[in-house]
């Protein structure tokens, strides 16, 4: 782990894998990015399961392996297991999905906290390969006792265990932009027992919007609120151990669900700048057109802050659509495709998580 200077916190979709197998080697080696089991897929009409949790992570330690193979470690979370949902004939999906990918040949570290569901801790008791990672939101925090009372139940030293402070969605441009965020973080880090002597602690946010409904058709930009605040933290020399930068890439923490089975998606780009995110936000794709995000690619490498194709696998693709786009403008032809939503954010999240690998090694030599 010492190599590791960013954590990416991703669902396990497809678009994301993709993204992860896309990055570069000397990107993946500065990589252990937190991956969270999807829950099963829901009928929107019925309400009940398509498939079971064995149904939906048949594979998925192929499907990990695939995409993190170059990288050291992974992070393994099952937050987002709705145990309502687990059938009878089911192997508990984090007991499933951890034992796939070791399976795989993957070093996975199990993430829970003592918040979690008896069910999920007696899991992760079952897991335990000599570490953990610990991922504590505020609701843990604010009972420094009850994290004290579970790392004793684990039995773990602190030397082996990895922390992720994880402020979710707390960020407002006020509360970063003010500094009191920071004092805050600054208290949960710095009182932390054993922060000293666990193996990494990193800190989590994400401020990219729940949803784009609210943005008007056109281009927006948000700052990084996340990456404003550990800047200010690193820098400031108050804390008492070394931080790990983690974040959610271009989605909100909280995971949503499609609210119906055929969902009219935008022909909409996200797009992570120095210090913003950018949204090249178009309107329904089946509607108005896919050719959108041909527009949405020109208007990218037209952006002072495009780093060029070969930044990344990302930035190459958004050049490629580019010159697709050009071609169409002369001659529309049906050959002449623009991706879609789950490619756009493969695009996206490569390209994240390859910009806050180069400005974590650029800025602070990480």
């Amino acid at each position: 782990m010492a190599n590791i200077s960013y954590i990416p916190i991703l669902k396990t979709k497809r678009a994301e894998f993709s993204a992860l197998t896309q990055l570069a080697p000397h990107v993946k080696e500065k990589i252990s990015p937190l991956l969270e089991i999807e829950p099963v897929p829901i009928d929107p009409d019925t309400e009940i399961p398509d498939k079971s949790y064995d149904e939906m992570l048949d594979g998925f330690g192929q499907k990990v392996a695939g995409a993190c193979s170059a990288m050291s470690s992974i992070f393994l979370d099952g937050i987002l297991i709705e145990e309502q949902f687990i059938s009878a004939h089911d192997t508990y999906p984090m007991v499933n999905a951890v034992n796939q990918v070791r399976a795989a040949g993957i070093r996975v570290i199990p993430v829970t906290s003592p918040t979690r569901t008896q069910n999920y801790r007696n899991a992760i008791d079952t897991l335990l390969q000599g570490e953990v990672c610990l991922r504590l939101t505020t609701v843990d925090l604010v009972n420094p006792q009850m994290i004290s009372t579970y790392i004793q139940h684990l039995g773990l030293p602190p030397q082996q265990i990895d922390v992720v402070i994880d402020l979710r969605d707390m960020l407002t441009e006020e509360s970063v932009n003010a500094g009191t965020i920071r004092i805050m973080a600054l208290g949960l880090i710095n009182n932390l027992q054993h922060v000293s002597t666990f193996r990494t602690v990193a800190l989590a946010s994400g401020s990219f919007p729940i949803d784009l409904s609210s943005i008007a058709v056109g281009i927006y930009s948000q700052q990084r609120l996340e990456w404003t605040l550990w800047q200010d933290l690193h820098t400031n020399g108050q804390l008492v151990r070394q931080m790990i930068y983690s974040d959610y890439g271009v989605q909100h923490p909280e995971y949503t669900r499609l609210a119906t089975r055929f969902p009219s998606a935008t022909a909409s780009v996200r797009y992570t700048g120095d210090n913003d995110f950018w949204v090249f936000r178009g309107r329904v794709a089946t509607r108005y057109g896919y050719e959108q995000y041909g527009a949405h690619s020109q208007a990218i490498i037209a952006h002072p802050e495009y780093p060029g194709a070969n930044f990344c696998a990302g930035d190459q693709d958004i050049e490629n659509y580019a010159q697709v786009y050009a071609a169409y403008q002369l001659n529309p032809l049906p050959s002449h495709k623009f991706g879609s939503p789950e490619v756009w954010r493969r695009i996206g999240q490569n390209h994240h998580i390859t910009k806050v690998v180069h400005q974590l090694a650029n800025l602070y030599g990480l």
